[in-house]
């Protein structure tokens, strides 16, 4: 898969996926399976065009979002920050400027509340109303719905603030993941039979509640269960940084240095400080029977 920036862009020929794209949920998904078949079907480059709007901590941190681009086997993700010459463009100015000119595109694919242009003065219709002019044939997702809630990356932030890993799957079609570099700890888990791996997430990347969690990693295209912790360790440390440690069960290996991506599967219990070390052994091997005979 190509990355460019918005500047970079200058492409022909393409099917286009327009959105912010920030939980690239099911909903989402069904954008890009469209501008995937049709890039098979009549040889056009599957772009997914994303509108980088990012005020808050993220579900998918840019890295998340470029690995799930690539493992769906999109052409070319064009990343476009939403400045503020970007967000004054008119709706004419973006299909000529951007449609047009920057992408080429023949196909434009968006949900069907997609808006753009200043003050979101665009909308489907105004994009249908330039078909003729700009050569492309604009087609509109309905957006997906799971009990009667429409899949937004709204609810799934609130789903993942509230530590709902079940659900939050359930709407993402994937688990919830965490990956980076593993890193050197304070090696404690070793001492009471409990090794762990040290990921230290990025500082943007949305996290679930502080808490102990069922994960799954794979390791050379083998599956483990995993118990994981999500906090700032309250019983042995006082510098309140944040780590993600994962004890990899029937797992014995050195990971250092690795990079290694962690799924989530459901909530365990809340973190909590432990009396002594001893006292922390035994919750911790209640989590892992727990883990195991799921």
């Amino acid at each position: 898969m190509v990355e460019l920036t918005y500047d970079e862009a200058q492409l022909y020929n393409t099917a286009v996926a327009l959105g912010k794209f920030q939980g690239l949920h099911k909903g989402h998904l069904l954008l890009i399976e469209k501008i995937l078949s049709l890039s098979k079907n009549e040889g056009l480059n599957s772009v997914v065009f994303t509108i980088d709007i990012n005020n808050s901590k993220m579900i998918n941190t840019k890295q998340d979002r470029k690995d799930i681009l690539e493992g769906l086997n999109i052409d070319t993700h064009i990343e476009c920050k939403f400045t503020p010459e970007f967000a004054a463009m008119q709706p004419y100015e973006f299909v000529k400027n951007v449609l047009y000119h920057k992408l080429g595109a023949k196909y434009v694919v968006v949900g069907t509340d997609f808006c753009f242009g200043s003050n979101r003065a665009g909308n489907v219709d105004t994009l249908k109303s330039y078909e003729k002019e700009f050569g492309y044939k604009v087609i509109a997702i309905k957006k997906l719905s799971i009990d009667d809630n429409i899949i937004s990356s709204s609810i799934i932030r609130e789903l993942i603030e509230n530590g709902d890993m079940e659900a939050v799957q359930e709407y993402m079609g994937r688990p919830y993941f965490i990956q980076g570099i593993v890193r050197k700890g304070r090696m404690l888990g070793r001492t009471i039979d409990f090794p762990t791996t040290n990921l230290y997430p990025p500082s943007d990347k949305l996290l679930p509640p502080f808490g102990a969690y069922e994960t799954r990693i794979t390791i050379s295209d083998k599956c483990y269960k995993a118990i994981t912790n999500i906090g700032n360790n309250p019983t042995i440390s006082e510098d309140n940084r944040i780590t993600v440690e994962t004890h990899i069960i029937n797992f014995d290996g050195d990971l250092y240095d690795n990079h290694i991506k962690v799924d989530f599967v459901r909530f365990i219990r809340e973190q909590k400080r432990f009396m002594d070390v001893s006292e922390l052994r035994e919750q911790l091997l209640l989590d892992k029977a727990s883990v195991m005979h799921q």
